[in-house]
């Protein structure tokens, strides 16, 4: 029996920019029901994601520290009221002295900002504002948070309709479109043309072509090659294709500076160095989160621009090529197993019946192991004082992925610590989900996973429920159970 316990521009040669303004960054912090935290995301280019999640989900407060005005980003129809009680500490230890811009953030509408001289007037309009977005039923579930719909008098529990979009902001002198760079908008386009690039693996070894150490050179598995694995890709004429990297410089760098591996980039690098003895440009592209950008300049820039930005983006999320569409357990789609459908059906139902209490001894996950949880992925994950999930139990069930890791091994890492680490985020944005949610929560995956095998894709359905505990009102754990 499986036994769980509870437990675009060119490169500048000048000093970057922004340097000026670091002290003032330095203080910017995220508010959380634990209190002032480092500021992870500005919300700008691929970091995007992740303010979004702090502030449109989690409900947390972004501050942004200026030299004259401190400005608060909150979503004033999801923002706990822990949170917002802290707020006005957190503002007179470290905005004293500085005007304070509310900005009101929500993920469907435009934002509204309005200034204030003092942090007593802002906070009381904050307050106010949140009485009122909110309405008389508090703040949305996690559900109706995903569907776009609010709570608060104006929306009448219905989602409200689409903003038109704003005009981009001025940015200086527009460049011109290459007809290369116009065709790297499509992630597929650029993904058909490096199937015929040469390659830099995670260890910085030399890769003549993708399909020599991968299952294949498909669209999907390149994109697999640049997002999850971290490789980079090198594109040259087709006459030097094969020859020594040394020998000739390359038209262009391919990365995504959130993934590539630290050999790679030192591998990177040197052969830059051998490369600026020609005089010929060398572009570079990366994904920025959302695009790719394309740059170019001589090798030794490129090179510290690589540096730059994968320094600038170690904390950013994790991007992933796995897709997952988190459904009602009651609204699976046909393409289900039937068995696997019947499987979550029995969980729901048990877990139903026990309330969902997850107190050691309640007998709730021993249920589950009865109804077949042992025979599937499953786990039990466990947020811990830092609000990082641990797995606190695992069970590998009909199908091993990596074999050098054995179950009693999974116990105590952190999601994040797992092999494939881009699996393990899109596990822990679905675990948060369905913590936020507080039922019992479906996601339909796909995806490339990285095996003791190699890169395999797999179609799977992931029934994720939180449990409760009488020392606390919120889940603090989940049990997931991984259908294949």
């Amino acid at each position: 029996m499986f036994a769980l316990r509870v437990a675009c521009k060119t490169f500048a040669p000048d000093i970057p920019d922004g340097f000026a303004a670091m002290d003032s960054e330095i203080a910017s912090f995220w508010l959380t029901p634990k209190g002032i935290g480092p500021r992870l995301s500005d919300g700008q280019g691929a970091e995007r994601t992740m303010w979004a999640t702090a502030i449109n989900l989690m409900g947390w407060v972004d501050v942004e520290i200026g030299v004259k005005v401190a400005d608060v980003h909150v979503d004033p129809e999801v923002v706990g009221d822990e949170v917002l009680g802290l707020l006005p500490g957190a503002l007179e230890s470290r905005a004293a002295g500085r005007r304070i811009t509310i900005n009101l953030v929500r993920a469907d509408t435009r934002p509204v900002s309005v200034c204030f001289t003092d942090v007593k007037p802002a906070i009381r309009y904050l307050q106010d504002s949140v009485r009122s977005r909110r309405g008389p039923k508090g703040p949305p579930t996690i559900d109706e948070i995903l569907r776009g719909t609010g709570l608060s008098g104006e929306s009448d529990g219905h989602a409200q309709p689409p903003a038109p979009i704003a005009a981009p902001p001025e940015t200086g002198t527009a460049r011109s479109i290459s007809s290369i760079e116009m065709a790297m908008i499509s992630a597929e386009t650029l993904a058909a043309r490096l199937r015929a690039a040469e390659w830099l693996d995670a260890d910085g070894r030399y890769r003549r072509r993708l399909g020599d150490e991968l299952p294949n050179d498909a669209p999907d598995m390149v994109l697999f090659a640049l997002h999850s694995l971290g490789w980079a890709a090198i594109e040259r004429s087709w006459l030097h294709a094969g020859t020594s990297l040394d020998s000739i410089a390359p038209t262009r760098i391919v990365v995504d500076p959130h993934s590539v591996e630290p050999a790679t980039v030192e591998r990177l690098t040197d052969l830059c160095v051998i490369w600026s003895e020609s005089l010929e440009p060398v572009s570079l592209a990366w994904w920025d989160g959302a695009t790719w950008q394309n740059e170019y300049g001589r090798a030794e820039q490129v090179a510290d621009r690589i540096h730059h930005l994968v320094t600038a983006r170690q904390y950013a999320q994790f991007p992933t090529t796995i897709q997952s569409i988190a459904i009602e357990p009651d609204r699976l789609p046909n393409d289900v197993a039937p068995h696997h459908r019947e499987l979550i059906d029995r969980a729901v139902r048990t877990w139903w019946a026990f309330g969902g209490n997850g107190d050691e001894g309640s007998g709730l996950i021993e249920a589950l192991e009865r109804e077949g949880a042992q025979s599937a992925r499953a786990k039990l994950v466990e947020l811990d004082q830092d609000n990082q999930f641990r797995i606190a139990a695992y069970e590998a069930g009909d199908l091993r992925l990596w074999d050098e890791i054995t179950p009693a091994q999974m116990g105590g890492k952190r999601l994040v610590d797992m092999p494939d680490r881009r699996l393990a985020r899109r596990v822990e944005l679905d675990v948060q989900t369905a913590v936020r949610r507080g039922a019992p929560l479906v996601h339909r995956c796909r995806g490339v996973l990285m095996t003791q095998g190699g890169p395999t894709p797999f179609d799977w359905v992931r029934l994720s429920l939180p449990l409760y505990r009488r020392t606390h009102p919120t889940p603090r754990s989940v049990f997931t159970i991984c259908m294949v």
